[in-house]
């Protein structure tokens, strides 16, 4: 293990190779012409097309105007504009259209190295078996060098959201090199703005959990330096906050392309900003982020009966009429803040329950439907708010996890429990691939005449190796006792370490999961160790009351909060 103070680098995170043969100026130009003249004709225009849009941007944001710096946190916080990753459509098609062309070529797909063989004969734990289940006998966390590396907000953000995980793992060294970091080198004073919903729920809340997992103030202290800044995404007078925020000046923006944010990065930062606030005896964090929560109940969702429109304009304050209803991406942590919200809050805001009952009693009857010819039930989507689609984001799996908490918790009916086993179970389905892994999307068959109940279209196929699966079987396994969660979280992890792991340490995610032929996207999303493999720790754990449930909540990246009844 290289330690913090040769390399300032903890060995999880993943690198660039040290030592890699040098070329000459002459020679990478000749051999970058080369390889740019044998990609397909339509790959090449479409990686032109993206240039011209970076190009635009970069030039774009150079030559805007800098923002003015804001004061300290108030409620009269004022933000100025934003910006984001604006052009995220467009890569987002381009990247699509890219992998379409590569994916029906037979020569596109990139093999697994041998030496990759080697490693899965060692595996990345030893293991053994009690009862017939597999428990991890060494408390490791994934990881080593890969293939290279990057940094989302410049925050080190593998670190601030792994530390956790590997405080609950008992990886004493890793939390030891990580805690150094944390408080000597990592700086939020940055000229860079950042999301501020996945900044709250990965930073902050990567710190919050580890100030109460340790005791540690340094965590405290950091925790509060970074919620300083993305508060300024609240604008004074307007209850929902910016997407963007910069952390240096604290100026803030909605995306480039719009004024709307999505249901669940506005909703979903509630948890965090009142444990701050708790914290810190600092009552505003809390005031800004649930006056958000405030203002969704007061307009409401009546036309869907409490199941919500996906986006909302940050300036007006209103929904965006006739987009998707959907418990996926952009509004599927909406609903479980609600619930989280009511536990957190020791169980005294009624209303959010209220809200989060009349929702699932909604989802039951318009989006809870069975597949053919196996009746998997699963929860589909109103396109347009009205026509319904049997898409089931991997992401909705989460539902499940929430159903068990609220029925053992909140007083929930008994058909909750029923419903998320079988979520649980269509869940597992989604694993029954060619390399066990679980694509990002499924479409799911209402045919009687068809023979295959889960569909998974070409570009729904990659693998971000996402925890919500596992999530759901962790509360399933709490709720149960039933040990085929623990077999379906050790296969998931199995499928992970043989097509996911990367010669020489780390993980990546996966283009196809439908191939052995492994294609690698060389992205290892930091919520794998955050959240994947820390929900498959705790399901596999052989003391299943550690971070008991009546007293702890996890936020949306898996960071546990405590639950305070004053």
């Amino acid at each position: 293990m290289n330690r913090l103070a040769r390399d300032s680098q903890l060995p999880f995170l993943v690198t660039d190779g040290e030592g890699g043969r040098r070329k000459t100026v002459s020679s990478l130009r000749t051999t970058c012409a080369r390889y740019w003249r044998s990609m397909p004709r339509l790959l090449r225009t479409l990686l032109t097309i993206a240039l011209v849009v970076a190009i635009v941007f970069v030039g774009s944001t150079l030559t805007s105007s800098s923002p003015s710096v804001v004061g300290p946190i108030s409620a009269d916080i004022e933000a100025q504009a934003h910006i984001n990753n604006g052009n995220e459509i467009v890569q987002q098609k381009v990247e699509a259209a890219a992998e379409e062309e590569l994916r029906a070529k037979e020569g596109a797909v990139v093999e697994e190295p041998e030496v990759m063989e080697q490693e899965k004969e060692k595996g990345p734990n030893e293991v053994k078996k009690e009862g017939g289940v597999p428990v991890f006998k060494e408390r490791s966390a994934a990881g080593g060098r890969g293939r290279s590396f990057s940094d989302w907000f410049d925050t080190g953000l593998t670190i601030v959201d792994s530390i956790d995980t590997a405080i609950i793992m008992g990886l004493k060294d890793e939390v030891d090199e990580a805690t150094v970091w944390i408080r000597d080198s990592l700086s939020f004073e940055k000229d860079r703005y950042v999301n501020f919903f996945e900044a709250t729920i990965r930073v902050l809340g990567g710190l919050l959990s580890a100030f109460h997992l340790t005791g540690d103030t340094m965590f405290r202290d950091r925790a509060a330096d970074v919620g300083h800044r993305l508060a300024g995404a609240f604008q004074a007078g307007r209850p929902v906050p910016m997407s963007d925020v910069n952390l240096r000046t604290r100026a803030a923006k909605s995306p480039s392309w719009s004024d709307e944010s999505s249901l669940s990065e506005v909703t979903t930062v509630q948890l965090e900003f009142r444990d701050l606030s708790r914290i810190t005896g600092d009552k505003t964090f809390e005031d800004l982020a649930f006056n958000t929560s405030k203002h969704i109940h007061e307009i409401g969702c009546a036309r869907h009966g409490g199941l919500c429109e996906m986006y909302v304009n940050a300036k007006t304050g209103q929904f965006k009429a006739g987009t998707t209803i959907t418990f996926g991406a952009r509004a599927d942590s909406y609903y479980e803040y609600l619930l989280k919200q009511y536990l957190q809050t020791g169980k005294t805001v009624e209303w959010l329950l209220a809200d989060y009952a009349q929702s699932m009693a909604s989802m039951e009857k318009l989006l809870l439907k069975e597949s053919e010819p196996h009746k998997h039930r699963f929860v589909g989507e109103l396109i347009g708010g009205d026509a319904f689609s049997p898409k089931m984001d991997h992401l909705v799996c989460f539902l499940s996890g929430t159903l068990v908490l609220g029925k053992l918790y909140a007083g929930q009916p008994e058909e909750h429990l029923q419903i998320a086993k079988d979520l649980g179970a269509t869940c597992q389905e989604m694993y029954k691939t060619a390399t066990g892994l679980a694509p990002e999307i499924a479409h799911f068959n209402m045919d009687a005449a068809k023979a295959d109940d889960v569909i998974i279209k070409p570009l729904d196929s990659h693998c971000l190796l996402r925890p919500e699966a596992v999530e759901a079987w962790f509360y399933l396994y709490r709720a149960t006792g039933d040990k085929k969660y623990q077999e379906w979280g050790w296969a998931a992890f199995e499928a992970i370490d043989k097509y996911a792991r990367i010669a020489g340490g780390g993980y990546s995610s996966v283009n196809n999961v439908k191939t052995t032929k492994v294609q690698y996207r060389d992205l290892m999303e930091s919520f794998l160790l955050a959240e994947t493999f820390k929900y498959i720790y705790l399901l596999l754990a052989d003391d299943q009351s550690e971070l008991p449930l009546d007293r702890w909540v996890f936020n949306t990246e898996g960071h546990p909060l405590p639950i305070r009844t004053h």
